[in-house]
């Protein structure tokens, strides 16, 4: 009887190992994805807002919208991303507050991504 607990037991740990390394992450996706900026509302009373920029090399839609889906939200907040391209990133200035990038980045914007509260994502490609 001790033998089987110890067979079931080892089976467990080792499926719960294999799906720790096997499931998707934010380092797996494709793309070499590079925070430029970071932004979160300092209000701990209301809803939090986060809001980030990211560079990316290609435009992988899909990888870009499994990378938005994977960031973190909070219940009743949002979070924010907008996508620039690795090699336009040096011909603007990047300026990011809540209200998100300054008018002077938008024209760069590749795509566009917002997820609710209840982790609704809504992606758009050229969004500006």
């Amino acid at each position: 009887m001790r033998k089987i607990i110890l067979m079931i037991s080892a089976v467990v740990i080792g499926l719960i190992f294999y799906s720790l390394f096997e499931t998707e992450n934010i380092n797996s996706l494709e793309g070499n994805f590079k925070e430029l900026a970071f932004e979160r509302n300092k209000n701990n009373t209301g809803p939090v807002h986060r809001v980030y920029v990211y560079s990316i090399e290609d435009t992988l839609w899909s990888e870009m919208k499994k990378h938005a889906d994977l960031l973190p939200h909070t219940k009743y907040g949002t979070t924010e991303v907008f996508y620039f391209l690795e090699n336009s990133v040096s011909d603007f200035q990047l300026t990011l507050s809540i209200k998100g990038v300054n008018l002077e980045a938008h024209p760069y914007c590749i795509a566009y991504a917002v997820k609710d509260g209840q982790s609704r994502l809504k992606f758009d490609q050229d969004p500006f």
